[in-house]
């Protein structure tokens, strides 16, 4: 084959390939729209301060596609708010854009629970139900509280502190025994006998 026939292919397998692109885009800009219809142009609901679930259900009655693209500590919105949408509120949107959000993960602090007399096993999982962590640091005899239950905590509950904070806790070892009681006997004893000097 002639280097002349060679690239009279070429530019005809050019020719049909441009002639595809051209067709498709025709077919898909003109075509479509014309036989299903363009899609409504639609104002974005506005959903900024409205819970997760409630911003989704809105936009989702308007059309839209809902991404949350971030989450951020917030001290004046509660965990799983709206605090940011994209596109802004009544911008105006094809009926089957997307919206993305940007949600709130609560305060950056937290209450430490009170978790004085309760089991360690209960003290730990209602520590780590509120993003805290637990460490047992200290065990002293108690009459009043019952053997590994937590006597104290560090801090001390209802203390604001960051997520993540280990709390510190002392638990009770039970009643503290009472000495031998041979021992006690000869204490005893010992106490009466020296009143007479024996």
């Amino acid at each position: 084959m002639s280097k002349n026939t060679t690239q009279k292919w070429l530019y005809t397998i050019g020719i049909g390939i441009g002639v595809i692109f051209i067709t498709a885009f025709l077919f898909s800009k003109v075509v479509l729209p014309i036989v299903f219809g363009r899609p409504d142009i639609i104002a974005t609901p506005e959903v900024v301060g409205k819970e997760l679930m409630t911003a989704k259900r809105i936009l989702q009655e308007s059309k839209l596609h809902v991404v949350v693209r971030d989450s951020l500590f917030s001290e004046s919105f509660k965990e799983h708010t709206v605090l940011e949408q994209s596109p802004l509120p009544e911008t105006k949107i094809r009926a089957d854009g997307t919206v993305y959000l940007t949600v709130s993960k609560g305060s950056r602090l937290v209450a430490v629970p009170n978790v004085l007399e309760m089991n360690y096993q209960e003290a730990m999982i209602s520590l780590r139900n509120n993003d805290l962590r637990s460490a047992i640091v200290d065990s002293v005899y108690s009459n009043s509280v019952e053997r590994d239950a937590v006597i104290r905590s560090n801090p001390y509950p209802n203390s604001k502190v960051e997520r993540k904070t280990i709390v510190r806790l002392t638990l009770s070892r039970g009643e503290e025994p009472l000495p031998d009681s041979l021992e006690v006997e000869n204490q005893s004893s010992g106490g009466w006998r020296s009143l007479f000097n024996w």
